[in-house]
């Protein structure tokens, strides 16, 4: 056989060595893992909760803000650009100008509201037919659900029905058949407080049914009569192909009309909720940052678990390089692992979050209707990412740790605790560098809402960087006190957790992280409620309330009702948004009486001499919000966009308001009737006669209210109550988030435990040996699980009060603009310390049973 031919021993040996190696270190690594499932459980765990939690509210809040988003592209169609007018809208006779004597063809006239069908909030569409070709494909009205679904173009029959009869509707085919209707039926359609029958003449065909579903479309003159908008357009919606045509159109329009580009309208309207949603994602982020403890938690203790075998392999020629990557690995396939079923969990999650998502957008902001939730790839992508890149970081200091072994050293427990003992000053170190980082950010980023998250978190971060320390001091003198008072099976209990601390102390700060999450929420919520609470009362000075669901009173309403007999005087409020190039702004014209202005909180301004001159009309008054988020303060000017144009009003004052929107601007009904031809009242506070029977006088406006419109009325206290359950609904989701943080520490707790009770079997052993029962074990292994939850819930007091003044003073006023004080709440400390207490005993109870039915002479033999 030629030389070239015969095989190469050295190689060939080279190769099998390498073989053994590989295989060698993976039955170090993953038959160790697999040999104890519930270890790897708890590890794979902690990441799933992490990462399914985050995605649940990342998907949660994009199928809300794409559901409204969708129903936006919807009803505006192909349109790129839209006229908007004031709060009455834009004159009908605009639209005429500029198709018939300016020749623009790529207009299309569109009149908006809502209506009420069988028990639902819809969007009402009114339109042009024979303008709205290219702009939306589903109003080429169809006559049959069939011709719907094949998106066949319209009968003359059913466009000649839409043109002539008052009545006439479209609807979606699901909608339809959900509400049992037929070409040709009839149903009632609540429209501006008055019961209207509508005729189902057509389906809309070629769209997104989804969308469609809550639309009800109508030739523009219906809409018009329906929602008393005479000789006015919601919009004029136009398609503009390039800047030239835009700049034309804009030196066309008379003043008071504004062209904007549709995509800029819906960016406006979704803004508002985008402090909302942030806040929702930071508390996500919490319960990946307890998942973190507890993935660090796991993979630090299959590492002691393995110091003797690393030991060995180091001392066989494993070298540093290769016991780092071999944790490294370890971590990162769990990472996968996990992550993958994570997004499974969250993707299961979202769909419960979504409906209390989209409750809390519809109590605070705008009408979304979400049917299902949607997996983003994006969503997806995020989430997996960050459970990867969570399980990798907490995966680097174990893997440190197994790499700087020394083949001498690494059998031996108290060499790690040596090491850690070693690092409790730099990690105080660490801790107070980055608190004072923490503080340095807050002052530079100003007003950023993400600076002020960042900085929370790296306080928390900070914060429990040193709870290690101070539970180390703390422990000497709790082991004096427990021997004193428990003997010596308590001393040895207290003095197990100082000569565990590198587990238990990762236990402790997992659990007092967590739990100070729920001590500052629920002092902010507390404090927010109490503020919220004691502004509605200011602000309700009025005895009754009444109102239309979704509308304004008509004038002949508001005459009758107020004429009603017990009434002594009554306010009006008229709410409108003022768009221009610029943003929107929200308007409340104010027609007050003698009685209202006490419901107003100045925190700016003379009330003396605000409001005479608020009611000359002199200027306006800005809530405290718009204030913070337009930076603007008294004596300023708010520039609005009125029938005459762009003008500046003087900031007179500014008032204290915890409303859900991006600030509001009050008028006087007087300065709102001058600059806009908007007649419309929302709402009436009446205030009754000395004497007068407030149920009586409630019961009479009913009566009255028929003849005109279904009018709502309310008592003061009714209103209060209503105000602060769409308080309480909006902080459902909170909580729920926290204690899923909870949770994830809870499980934190008892990997802790049942390590602490592995790694201690011979110590165990040899107390069973030398006469200790197995209740009294049992026992001290309970009271030692249960001290780890009182040191976390004491750790969590300072981090929770932290906390709170940060979500209070910082992230909330960043969201919001509100400013509140911090109220102190005994209760809560006291629930706190209770909540880790308790969930470290419930934790320990596995542990404890696991000891003390452990067999002394099994455990005391060498492995």
């Amino acid at each position: 056989m030629p030389a070239s031919s015969r095989p190469r021993r050295p190689e060939r040996r080279a190769k099998n060595s390498l073989m053994i190696r590989v295989r060698t270190l993976h039955r170090a690594s993953f038959g160790f893992l697999l040999r104890h499932p519930w270890q790897l459980a708890l590890a794979v765990l902690g990441i799933v909760i992490g990462v399914a939690v985050m995605v649940a509210i990342d998907l949660a809040n994009a199928s809300a803000e794409r559901a409204f988003r969708l129903s936006m592209d919807t009803v505006n169609g192909r349109a790129t650009h839209q006229l908007v007018g004031g709060p009455a809208g834009v004159p009908e006779t605009v639209y005429q100008t500029l198709r018939v004597e300016h020749g623009l063809r790529s207009l299309a006239p569109v009149v908006t509201g809502e209506a009420v069908f069988a028990g639902t909030a819809v969007s009402l569409l009114g339109v042009d037919v024979f303008a709205e070709s290219g702009f939306r494909d589903y109003t080429a009205v169809v006559g049959t659900a069939g011709q719907a679904e094949r998106g066949t173009g319209a009968t003359i029959s059913t466009i000649a029905a839409l043109l002539t009869r008052p009545d006439a509707v479209l609807l979606s085919p699901s909608a339809a058949e959900n509400a049992g209707l037929a070409i040709g039926d009839e149903f009632e359609l609540d429209v501006d407080g008055n019961t209207r029958t509508a005729v189902v003449v057509g389906f809309l065909g070629s769209g997104d049914d989804a969308a469609l579903q809550n639309l009800i479309v109508a030739d523009i003159a219906t809409a018009q009569a329906w929602l008393r908008r005479s000789g006015y357009l919601s919009r004029i919606d136009a398609r503009l192909e390039d800047e030239a045509s835009v700049d034309r159109l804009r030196s066309l329009l008379p003043s008071g009309v504004a062209l904007l580009t549709a995509e800029s309208r819906t960016q406006q309207s979704t803004a508002i909720t985008s402090a909302f949603m942030t806040n929702l994602t930071a508390m996500s982020l919490l319960a990946m940052l307890v998942g973190m403890f507890l993935i660090y938690n796991s993979v630090s203790f299959a590492v002691v678990q393995r110091r003797g075998l690393i030991g060995v392999l180091r001392a066989l020629g494993l070298t540093e390089v290769e016991a780092f990557r071999l944790i490294l690995y370890e971590g990162l396939v769990l990472g996968l692992v996990g992550s993958a079923l994570g997004l499974l969990v969250g993707v299961w999650l979202g769909e419960q979050l979504i409906a209390l998502v989209a409750q809390s957008i519809n109590d605070l902001y705008f009408r979304v209707t979400v049917t299902d939730v949607s997996a983003e790839p994006m969503s997806l992508a995020r989430g997996g990412l960050a459970g990867l890149g969570a399980t990798l970081i907490a995966a680097v200091v174990p893997a440190i740790e197994a790499s700087r072994y020394r083949p001498s050293l690494a059998i031996r427990r108290s060499s790690i605790e040596a090491r850690t003992g070693r690092a409790l000053p730099r990690l105080l170190a660490l801790g107070v560098a980055t608190m004072l980082a923490a503080g340095v950010l807050l002052m530079l980023s100003e007003t950023s809402l993400v600076g002020g998250l960042t900085a929370l978190f790296m306080l928390i971060l900070g914060i429990a960087v040193c709870v290690p320390i101070g539970v180390a001091l703390l422990l000497k003198p709790l082991a004096l006190l427990a021997s004193a008072l428990g003997g010596a099976t308590s001393r040895m209990a207290v003095e197990g957790i100082a000569q565990s601390l590198s587990r238990t102390g990762v236990a402790i700060v997992a659990l007092a992280v967590a739990v100070s999450a729920t001590i500052g929420v629920s002092l902010m919520v507390g404090s927010f409620r109490l503020a919220v609470s004691d502004w509605v009362n200011n602000t309700l000075q009025s005895d009754i309330y009444v109102g239309v669901p979704s509308g304004s009173l008509s004038p002949e309403a508001v005459s009758a009702l107020t004429a009603v007999p017990g009434i002594a005087e009554y306010s009006t409020s008229r709410r409108a948004w003022i768009e221009a190039e610029t943003g929107r702004t929200r308007i409340a014209a104010l027609s007050m009486v003698s009685g209202s202005y006490a419901g107003t909180e100045l925190v700016a301004g003379d009330a003396e001499r605000v409001w005479p001159a608020f009611d000359r009309g002199d200027g306006v008054i800005v809530s405290e919000p718009y204030a913070y988020q337009q930076d603007v303060r008294m004596g300023d000017e708010v520039v609005l966009l009125t029938n005459n144009g762009e003008r500046g009003f003087a900031i007179l004052g500014v008032y204290r308001s915890y409303e859900a929107n991006q600030g509001t601007v009050l008028i006087s009904r007087a300065a709102y009737d001058l600059h806009w031809s908007d007649r419309g009242v929302d709402s009436l506070g009446l205030y009754l006669a000395p004497g007068a029977d407030t149920d009586a006088v409630a019961d009479e406006l009913r009566e009255v209210g028929k003849r005109y419109q279904a009018i709502r009325v309310a008592r003061n206290a009714a209103l209060r109550d209503v105000s602060l359950q769409v308080f309480d609904r909006t902080f459902i989701i909170t909580n729920v988030l926290y204690w899923l943080a909870v949770m994830v520490a809870v499980i934190g707790i008892l990997g802790a435990m049942l390590a602490l009770q592995l790694e201690r079997s011979r110590e165990l052993a040899i107390l069973r040996a030398v006469g200790m029962t197995p209740g009294q074990l049992g026992g001290m292994v309970t009271f030692q699980s249960g001290l780890i939850g009182l040191l976390a819930g004491l750790a969590s007091v300072p981090l929770g009060l932290v906390m709170a003044w940060v979500l209070i003073h910082v992230i909330n006023r960043r969201s919001f603009g509100w400013e509140m004080d911090l109220t102190l709440d005994a209760s809560a400390l006291g629930t706190a310390l209770w909540l880790a207490t308790g969930a470290a005993l419930v934790a320990g109870v596995i542990p404890a049973i696991k000891a003390s039915a452990s067999s002394p002479a099994a455990a005391m033999r060498e492995e």
